[in-house]
């Protein structure tokens, strides 16, 4: 998912301090340095799209913004993603990665934009069009034990990026229904998934080769909203299965994560790169999605439930909106219907039915599929390319 969090407060720590910095630490403004002052695209082509720097990084944990600025990047536009830790220029997946906003044409370009605070960065372009991507509820920011200045708040910024943006995202339909009264015609752009990524052969990786099967997975970010409480009661009541955990673990969440490992049919495994988790995904015989419910993760949409089913893997999660509508996932709230969602779905894996029916949603939830929801509607504004 675009990984909803209470507060920032227990956010994993280097998200935190990425945070506080973005934008108007010292460090950040040197290097970024002033104006952009990347060649300007032509008459008539396709507007660049430029994300300017958060705590994202390109290669770990990617998430909603690295896979949409991917999907423009195969509708042809050029893509920079600024990121002031990386050393030089490279590329990857089609995206120019850039340590400086020098790189980034000037004009004419595209600012996709989930971070409000980052409004003060704006006025360094001219003929900016602003796609504003509401990824989570914003009460993920409202942590006063911060100690976040009013400048750099979330919530300080976002109503006049609501009102400036050209075009407003959100991920989940309770985020439209949120956002409603602030704003016409926000579009409902959904999480997604690479279905070729995901539907290659992998061979297990090296870390799973002596876990026994039946495995069940889960894979992305161990925080306050994992309910450590439903996964060690279903592991204990499942012996016969072995539950893999992979991704890193908030310090706030250690403790919970050390009790649950205790158990023998429990194994954690370090974050891995973003292109290796199709490998542990193939290995996986059910993806759990076992997130808290409450007012805040009601707006989740979990990428992972994508990339599994991308995988054949069948899903079992709890009753958040978006996986309680999806048709082939299964959803349990207590300890002895997620038991039984799992053994269900461990009888689904790897037969013909499931995996035609997984397949055929993971190619109606491409990235491609939902990036060209915003292309339309940039080409209907005649935002989409620079002017003539």
């Amino acid at each position: 998912m675009s990984r909803t969090i209470a507060y920032i407060s227990r956010l994993p720590a280097p998200m935190r301090r990425m945070i506080k910095r973005f934008p108007g630490a010292r460090n950040a403004q040197a290097r970024l340095a002033g104006a952009p002052m990347g060649p300007m695209p032509a008459s008539g082509q396709l507007r660049p799209i430029v994300y300017l720097p958060t705590w994202a990084r390109w290669d770990e944990m990617r998430q909603r913004p690295q896979y949409l600025l991917a999907a423009f990047a195969d509708a042809g536009h050029d893509v920079y993603f600024v990121d002031p830790r990386e050393p030089e220029v490279r590329s990857a997946d089609g995206v120019s990665i850039v340590p400086s906003l020098k790189f980034v044409p000037p004009s004419h370009v595209i600012l996709y934009v989930h971070f409000a605070p980052l409004a003060a960065m704006f006025d360094s372009f001219e003929d900016v069009v602003i796609v504003y991507d509401i990824l989570d509820d914003l009460s993920i920011y409202d942590d006063d034990e911060v100690g976040m200045p009013h400048e750099r708040r979330v919530r300080s910024h976002h109503p006049s990026v609501m009102a400036r943006a050209d075009v407003v995202l959100a991920s989940a339909s309770q985020l439209v229904a949120t956002h409603r009264s602030e704003r016409d015609g926000i579009l409902l752009v959904e999480n997604g998934v690479e279905p070729q990524r995901f539907r290659r052969a992998h061979d297990i990786p090296e870390a799973l080769a002596d876990v026994p099967r039946p495995i069940v997975g889960y894979h992305g970010a161990v925080a306050r909203w994992f309910d450590f409480d439903l996964l060690r009661g279903t592991a204990e009541r499942l012996p016969e299965f072995q539950f893999v955990v992979v991704g890193p673990v908030d310090p706030d969440a250690e403790d919970p994560m050390a009790d649950l490992e205790r158990l023998a049919n429990v194994h954690r495994l370090d974050a891995v790169l973003s292109d290796e988790i199709p490998e542990y995904v193939a290995a996986f015989d059910v993806g759990v999605v076992p997130f808290v419910v409450d007012d805040l993760t009601r707006a989740v949409s979990p990428l992972k439930m994508y990339e599994y089913l991308a995988a054949g893997v069948p899903v079992v999660a709890t009753p958040l909106p978006v996986c309680v509508a999806h048709p082939l996932v299964r959803t349990a709230s207590s300890i002895d219907d997620f038991v039984s969602a799992i053994e269900a779905a461990a009888s689904d894996k790897g037969t013909e039915e499931f995996e035609v029916r997984a397949r055929a949603a993971a190619d109606d939830a491409s990235w491609d599929s939902r990036v060209e929801i915003v292309r339309h509607q940039l080409l209907e504004q005649e935002q989409l390319s620079v002017p003539s």
